[in-house]
C-alpha cells in the first residue's frame, strides 16, 4: 500500500509520525510524507528513504491581525497544492499527527482516501480539532481529548521512539550519585536557567548531585559559571544527541510538559517534577502535568524563579525517600498504554478490513 504521512513543525509532531510510519514500513508499505521545506521532517524522511513533498502554511492562533490574513492565504494556496499532491501520491490512506503544516493536505486528503488523526497532547490543537470530523479513527494520547460519543475514538498513547521503548527501566551508573537530569525543550527554557542558576548560587547543593542540563538555545556563560562555582559534576548540553542514554542514567527527570516529553518520561519509568510552560496553548502544559501528578507519577511546581527554594526543598526530601522515588517511578510506568504505533498499526489495517 501507498502510505501518506502528513505531519511537520516540530519534533512533537514529527517523532510520533515517524515511529508510526516504521511500523508500517517494517510491513513492507511505501511512505510518502508531506511536511514543511527544509524542517526536521524533510531530514528524517530523506534519510528513511521516503518520498518527501514540501508544502508550505503558517500559524494562525496566538499571531496578530496581518499574520492571520497570510496565515488564511498560505492555507489557500496549501489547499490547492494539497489538491494536485494527492493526485500525484494516491495514497491508498493518510495518517497525520497534526500542527498547522498538515491542516489542507489532510483536509483535501480526507475526500480521496481515508484519513486517520493522532493528537498528543491533552488539549486538542486546532488543526486536529477540525480534522477529527474527516477522520475515520481518531487516535488519543490522553483519555477524553476527543468526545467519546462516536466510537472512532482510540486512547492509545504517544508512540515512542526504539531506543527509548527498550531503554532498561533501571540501570544506574553509580549507586552514589543523584543523577538529574533537565530539559529545557528544543529552544530552552531561560525560566528553568535562571531557577538552577538561583540554586547553584545562593544554595549549598549536595556534592553527589550530578546535572545532565538540555538547554536549548539559551545555553550561557552565566549558566555554566553557576555550575562550576557550585563544584557539582555536569554536563550542559544544547541538544541531547542520545536522550536515551540520559535517560538510562537519571535517577530524576527535571523539565517542561511537553506531550512527548511527559510520554518518554513515563516509558522509562523515572520520577519527575515537571514545570509546564506558563503560556502554553490553552495552558495544556499544565493539564498534561496535573494528569501525571494525579496518578503519583510527577510533582508540579509553577514555572517561576522565585520557586527555586521550593524545587531544591522538593529534591532534596524525594532523594531521601527512596519509597516514594520508587513508588513515582512505577506509577509512571502505568500511566499511558505501551505499544503505542503497534497499536495504531493494528487498528488501522483492521479497520481498512472492515
Amino acid at each position: 500500500m501507498n502510505i501518506l504521512i502528513i505531519a511537520g513543525g516540530t519534533g512533537g509532531h514529527v517523532y510520533p509520525a515517524l515511529s508510526i510510519a516504521n511500523e508500517f514500513q517494517d510491513d513492507g508499505n511505501i511512505i510518502s510524507w508531506i511536511g514543511k521545506k527544509n524542517g526536521l521532517e524533510e531530514s528524517i524522511a530523506l534519510r528513511e528513504d521516503f518520498s518527501f513533498y514540501p508544502i508550505d502554511a503558517r500559524g494562525f492562533l496566538g499571531k496578530n491581525f496581518f499574520a492571520k490574513i497570510s496565515a488564511i492565504f498560505f492555507l489557500f494556496r496549501a489547499l490547492i497544492r494539497s489538491f494536485f499532491l494527492m493526485s500525484t501520491i494516491k495514497p491508498d490512506f493518510i495518517i497525520s499527527t497534526g500542527g498547522y503544516i498538515s491542516l489542507a493536505p489532510g483536509l483535501i486528503g480526507s475526500f480521496f482516501c481515508p484519513l486517520f488523526i493522532h493528537e498528543q497532547n491533552s488539549i486538542p490543537g486546532l488543526t486536529n480539532r477540525i480534522l477529527h470530523k474527516r477522520s475515520k479513527i481518531t487516535f488519543e494520547a490522553f483519555p477524553d481529548t476527543f468526545d467519546h460519543l462516536t466510537n472512532k475514538v482510540k486512547c492509545v498513547g504517544n508512540p515512542i521512539r526504539d531506543d527509548i521503548v527498550n531503554l532498561s527501566p533501571i540501570n544506574k551508573s553509580n549507586g552514589t550519585k543523584f543523577n538529574i537530569l533537565i530539559l529545557g525543550g528544543s529552544q530552552g527554557s531561560k525560566q528553568i536557567n535562571d531557577i538552577l542558576i538561583n540554586i547553584l548560587l545562593t544554595k549549598k547543593v549536595p556534592s553527589h548531585w550530578s546535572f545532565i542540563h538540555q538547554a536549548g538555545k539559551l545555553t550561557s556563560k552565566e549558566l555554566q559559571d553557576a555550575y562550576i562555582g557550585s563544584g557539582n559534576e555536569f554536563v550542559i548540553k544544547e541538544f541531547l544527541e542520545n536522550i536515551a542514554e540520559a535517560y538510562q542514567f537519571c535517577d530524576m527527570v527535571i523539565s517542561r510538559s511537553g506531550a512527548m516529553t511527559v510520554s518518554e518520561i513515563c516509558s522509562v519509568q523515572k520520577p519527575s517534577i515537571l514545570l509546564p510552560l506558563p503560556w502554553s496553548s490553552e495552558n495544556h502544559q499544565y493539564i498534561n502535568a496535573e494528569y501525571l501528578k494525579n496518578r503519583g507519577a510527577a510533582e508540579i511546581i509553577d514555572s517561576d524563579v522565585s520557586n527555586y527554594m521550593q524545587l531544591l526543598e522538593l529534591l532534596i526530601n524525594l532523594e531521601r525517600d527512596h519509597n516514594r522515588l520508587n513508588s513515582m517511578a512505577y506509577s509512571a510506568s502505568k500511566v499511558f498504554p505501551e505499544f503505542a504505533a503497534k497499536n495504531i498499526y493494528k487498528s488501522i489495517n483492521e479497520s481498512l478490513k472492515i
